[in-house]
């Protein structure tokens, strides 16, 4: 009948159905599954209880099974473990009765990675940032919005691919009269995904760069700040140490020197012991 399409995330698991509406057995039956679109791939083959590897592409050995105990009722579906991206295409089933039967199968494997947003430049009155998708499939639509999820104007977009993966890049420029929060947004449609990524843009007069909160030109504010206050204890514990050193030598004087008089320590002893004798 009509084509399957099955949809999956690359990394999971994906169940190609193929069953007859009948429920006849196919236990010792042949069936043979393989990939006909872009690029034809033996993917795998059961006949009357046994499952061959010979023949079939290394890029799905070791990955794909069928289901034994559901033979009996005419499953002869298979299951293609941890997908990648180029198993995406389309498939045929052909189960061999008194006459040949064939079932189609699109299999669709989506690689949804998170935009990446980041600021080019800004000033107090407007900034430009730039939003990256990178290794994704199907090809995403990749939409600059601010916080009350209106598109905003953007450039036009920037696409390479590698294989079959897209990498896109996409710049706007904000001002001070768009929202504060701003979502760079993908949607890929056929796979019925969108995810996205947002920082918040705060234009102020004092703090002039602040991006995502205080960071910016708050931030170089803050560690001069810093940098003054550490500066100034750093000066007064020094003037602190010089002052107790000068207060320490004074003591040690006044305690070896006899008040009013000249007369130094030996000179004292030399006194004292004659006043004894």
């Amino acid at each position: 009948g009509s084509r399957i399409k099955v949809v999956v995330l690359e990394g999971s698991d994906a169940v190609l159905p193929c069953s007859l509406s009948t429920k006849e057995k196919t236990e010792q039956k042949l069936f043979n599954w393989k990939k006909v679109d872009p690029n034809k791939q033996e993917v795998f083959r059961y006949d009357g209880g046994n499952h061959y590897n010979d023949g079939q592409d290394e890029h799905f050995r070791g990955r794909v099974s069928h289901f034994p105990l559901e033979l009996q009722s005419g499953n002869a579906s298979i299951i293609i473990k941890n997908t990648l991206v180029p198993d995406s295409g389309n498939y045929t089933c052909d189960l061999f009765l008194q006459k040949k039967q064939a079932f189609s199968i699109e299999l669709v494997v989506g690689a949804a990675p998170k935009p990446l947003i980041h600021v080019l430049k800004i000033t107090e009155d407007e900034a430009r940032l730039k939003c990256e998708v990178r290794g994704a499939f199907p090809k995403p639509k990749v939409e600059w919005r601010d916080g009350d999820g209106n598109i905003l104007p953007a450039e036009e977009p920037q696409v390479s691919h590698t294989g079959e993966r897209y990498n896109i890049t996409l710049l706007t420029t904000v001002t001070r009269t768009n929202s504060s929060l701003f979502h760079c947004v993908a949607t890929q449609e056929e796979i019925g995904h969108v995810t996205e990524d947002k920082l918040y843009v705060a234009f102020s007069g004092t703090c002039g760069k602040v991006i995502t909160g205080w960071l910016g030109g708050c931030f170089i504010g803050i560690l001069s700040f810093a940098l003054v206050i550490t500066g100034w204890l750093v000066a007064t514990k020094t003037i602190k140490i010089h002052s107790g050193r000068l207060r320490s030598a004074n003591s040690s004087s006044e305690e070896t020197t006899a008040p009013g008089s000249e007369t130094g320590p030996e000179e004292l002893r030399v006194l004292r012991n004659s006043s004894v004798v």
